[in-house]
């Protein structure tokens, strides 16, 4: 076998080239540049993103009194959206402020603000946060936080003195802050921690002992810092405990995400070319403009160049024509970054490669990205090997952040369809295939969008998010060619399970078991039930490469019924076979109740029936009715609420009733009292006080355990048993 067969076969049209990959997964396979000590490397952030290393000796502080933490995050009072929008809530004027491009000004958010404890009014406001579409206020005077939505402005919920919570004090939210997983953290300097809430504001515990926290910050690795009063660095918080302490911004400069503009130490945002007429402006923490004499730069928070050359990139193609580039990252304002390449036909050593002698090509500048990519062709002649430098420049304050770089090889040039002629000299080839790689990258592109155009039609794999002006994102639309409207309150997953699932389901529509199914996976049930594997069935697969065993099945509990038909209430009397008792009812008046002028008519007691069929009134009682028994603890939000009643309204059998009801984690006799529909077993209930001590008399009621227990004296050091030495008067 000749060297030439070991070599992969040269792909042939219509075949796109391949492409060698460089990012923090499959690793950037970097040259050591410690040989060089003029060479300043870029640095590999903790994420795999390659960025410029941070500044030494940073003057900043992270206790800085606007809660920027040294600039690395927008002050307290400032939060920025998805879309790029900055608000700002102004303490002082006690209004909330949107910065409006065309203007460049702060403008008003009307119907919201004021001092008051009326909802959307304030009283001593500090922080705010957005997490997903909902603006979070921090309304600290009146111990509570405001949620609005960021499409409407209505108000959509308020988070009051968390109940489960045993706080000395009444609660006083001042900031709040949220991870990549949803948890919101909301400093109390009042109790002097920190609570855990989901989004939803469901209260998940709390971190105490921490001091008076005035300002969170949150960085990419979901760790949490706290600017407590008295102590010389921040305090780090990591999954609910201390984790240590932080005081060095250089040092997590490249943990925190880069923002689009500069907050200097006073908190001031300095906007570059944020306005419409492309100038800049410096904002203070009241929304105000700054005038220019009154403006101080910032220290720098990173340094201004790095350099990143990778190890040789063998292509195992003789005389390889090496393509192009394509960078993924982001380039702010004042940030570029150079492509340089050298290919030669044979693998060289390091010390060759970082001589300053050796002549880079290519030498592109990128400081724009189009949707996130910026590429380039490869400009040097042939060769099986290609090294890659990357010169990476910032401004101190922002730094080029490269996630990912592919070197596509061989170039497959559209000259192929052209006459031999426009080949035969190199210059020339060379020159045709640069310009028509200028319309081979527009056809490429519309080729893949193609080729991937059937994961358009599969709901696991089609955009869930709305493009652009676009009111409707590809998932609910692929949801209308067969007639299903997606609840846009129903988090993405579900989403995506529903409409597969849709198909089976359609075929169950209108029974009992297609309703059941459809409020499993409406409840996320579907995933904790719904297998039985006493007799697994056998399918043909092969044997694992690894010699792995088997998995046994896995079993799963039955499903819970959640619907009771009211028909399977009847409990008649056979003649000849039936007996007095729980399994058995006798017809009469009663069974409906209808009223009777001069015999049980009675105002507010009896019913008035317009349909009169006296005879089959037994059957017809619990006839075309069900009841569906769901947890309350999945139906808390009104989200939720509306969610289940528009399924029950829309799946249902039109000729029937359904009655709702929401089952809570106790057994309750002659409320909730049957296993299975109406009643959990949950876990032993906090005893009540009767009276004595300082804590106020608490009456008996539903669900409600007297304090004490067996051998545990009550009263006058007697054992206590209801119904045998103690007795309720």
């Amino acid at each position: 076998m000749g060297a030439s067969e070991l070599l992969p076969r040269v792909p042939q049209p219509p075949h796109d080239p391949r492409f060698t990959l460089l990012n923090g997964r499959v690793g950037w396979r970097a040259l050591d540049l410690s040989p060089v000590p003029t060479l300043q490397p870029a640095h590999v952030r903790f994420d795999g993103v390659l960025t410029l290393e941070a500044a030494p000796g940073v003057s900043r502080s992270l206790l800085d009194p606007s809660g920027s933490f040294g600039g690395l995050v927008p002050p307290s009072n400032v939060a920025v959206a998805a879309d790029g929008t900055v608000y700002l809530l102004d303490a002082a004027s006690l209004r909330l402020l949107r910065f409006d491009p065309c203007c460049c000004e702060f403008v008003e958010v009307p119907c919201f603000g004021g001092e008051g404890k009326a909802p959307r009014q304030l009283k001593s406001p500090r922080g705010i946060a957005i997490i997903g579409n909902e603006l979070y206020v921090c309304d600290a005077g009146n111990n509570r936080v405001q949620v609005l939505s960021l499409r409407t402005f209505t108000l959509k919920a308020i988070w009051t003195n968390p109940v489960r919570a045993a706080l000395p004090n009444p609660w006083m939210p001042v900031s709040i802050v949220s991870d990549g997983r949803r948890t919101v953290y909301v400093a109390d300097p009042a109790n002097l921690g920190v609570h855990r809430f989901t989004a939803s504001g469901k209260w998940e515990g709390f971190i105490g002992a921490l001091g008076v926290v005035h300002a969170l910050a949150v960085d990419c690795a979901d760790r949490v810092y706290a600017v407590v009063d008295g102590q010389p660095s921040a305090i780090v918080l990591h999954n609910g405990v201390k984790a240590g302490s932080a005081s060095d911004v250089g040092a997590l400069a490249s943990a925190f995400p880069p923002l689009p503009f500069v907050v200097d130490a006073a908190g001031r945002l300095h906007f570059d070319q944020f306005c419409a007429d492309g100038e800049s402006a410096v904002f203070d923490l009241a929304g105000s403009l700054v005038a220019d004499g009154q403006v101080t730069a910032a220290p720098a928070l990173f340094l201004k160049s790095g350099i990143y050359i990778s190890r040789a990139l063998d292509s195992r193609i003789y005389r390889c024509q090496w393509h192009r580039v394509v960078l993924t990252g982001s380039f702010p304002k004042g940030t570029r970054v150079r492509v340089s390449a050298f290919t030669a036909e044979t693998e060289l050593p390091d010390e060759f490669i970082l001589d300053p002698q050796v002549r880079w090509e290519t030498n592109r500048d990128a400081s724009k990205l189009d949707a996130g990519t910026f590429d380039c062709l490869v400009l040097n002649k042939g060769g099986r090997y290609l090294w890659l430098k990357l010169e990476l420049r910032g401004d101190g304050q922002r730094a080029p952040e490269i996630s990912s770089v592919a070197i596509e090889f061989p170039r497959i040039s559209l000259r192929r369809y052209l006459p031999a002629v426009f080949g035969e000299e190199p210059s020339a080839a060379d020159f045709t295939d640069r310009f028509l790689s200028i319309f081979d990258t527009t056809l490429r592109s519309i080729e893949t969008r193609i080729d991937d155009q059937a994961q358009l039609f599969d709901p696991r794999s089609t955009p869930a998010t709305a493009v652009g002006d676009s009111r409707i994102d590809f998932l609910s639309w692929l949801a209308t060619w067969i007639g299903i409207t997606l609840d846009r309150q129903w988090p993405e997953p579900r989403r995506r399970e529903w409409l597969r699932r849709a198909g089976a389901l359609f075929r169950m529509r209108g029974t009992r078991d297609g309703l059941h199914r459809q409020l499993l996976l409406l409840l996320g049930m579907d995933d904790a039930y719904g297998c039985c594997c006493e007799e697994p069935k056998q399918v043909c697969t092969p044997r694992s490469r690894n010699c792995a065993p088997t998995p046994a099945p896995v079993c799963c509990p039955d499903t819970p019924p959640l619907i009771l038909e009211h028909f399977q209430l009847r409990r008649w009397l056979f003649l000849g076979a039936g007996r007095l008792g729980d399994q058995a009812e006798l017809w009469g008046r009663q069974i409906v109740n209808r009223s009777q002028l001069g015999e049980t008519a009675q105002v507010g007691t009896t019913k008035l029936h317009t349909t009169l069929d006296p005879v089959r009134d037994p059957f017809h009682v619990h006839a075309h009715a069900f009841s569906v028994f769901v947890p309350a603890c999945l139906v808390r939000s009104d989200g939720a609420r509306r969610s289940l009643t528009n399924l029950l309204e829309s799946e249902r059998p039109a000729h029937t009733i359904y009655t709702l009801e929401l089952v809570e984690p106790r057994f309750r006799i002659g409320v909730q009292s049957t296993i299975g529909l109406n009643s959990v077993v949950g876990r032993y209930p906090q005893g009540v006080t009767l009276a004595g001590g300082t804590d106020a008399p608490t009456p008996l009621g539903s669900g409600t355990v007297l304090t004490g227990g067996r051998g545990q004296p009550m009263d006058g050091g007697v054992p206590n048993s209801v119904g045998r030495t103690t007795v309720l008067g």
